[in-house]
C-alpha cells in the first residue's frame, strides 16, 4: 500500500463487489429487506472515505498529489452515483405502487 495507494483502492473496490455479491447470495439484500436502503450509502461511500483517509493520514506516500486528486474524483463520482441510484430507486418504488 505504501508503494502504490492506487492498488489499495482498486483492491477495496474488488472486496466491495465481492461483498455485495455475497450479501445478495445469502439474501440479506432482498427487495423487501429493511437493510436495502441503509446499505446503499455504505456501498457508495466506503471506498471514497477510505481513500480520503489514506490521503490525509499517510503523508509520505508516493504520488501524493495524484492520489489526492483521485480521492476527490472518487468522492464526486460516489455522490453522483448515490444521487442517481436514489432517484432510480424512488422511481422504481413509485412505479410499483
Amino acid at each position: 500500500m505504501r508503494n502504490n495507494p492506487f492498488l489499495t483502492v482498486i483492491l477495496l473496490f474488488c472486496i466491495e463487489i465481492v461483498l455485495y455479491y455475497y450479501m445478495d447470495y445469502i439474501n440479506l439484500i432482498s427487495n423487501s429487506s429493511a437493510y436495502r436502503g441503509a446499505l446503499m450509502p455504505l456501498f457508495c461511500f466506503t471506498v471514497p472515505a477510505i481513500s480520503v483517509l489514506i490521503s490525509i493520514f499517510f503523508t509520505n506516500i508516493p504520488y501524493k498529489k495524484e492520489f489526492k486528486y483521485f480521492s476527490i474524483f472518487l468522492v464526486i463520482v460516489s455522490i453522483m452515483v448515490f444521487a442517481v441510484l436514489s432517484y432510480l430507486g424512488a422511481l422504481a418504488k413509485a412505479y410499483q405502487h
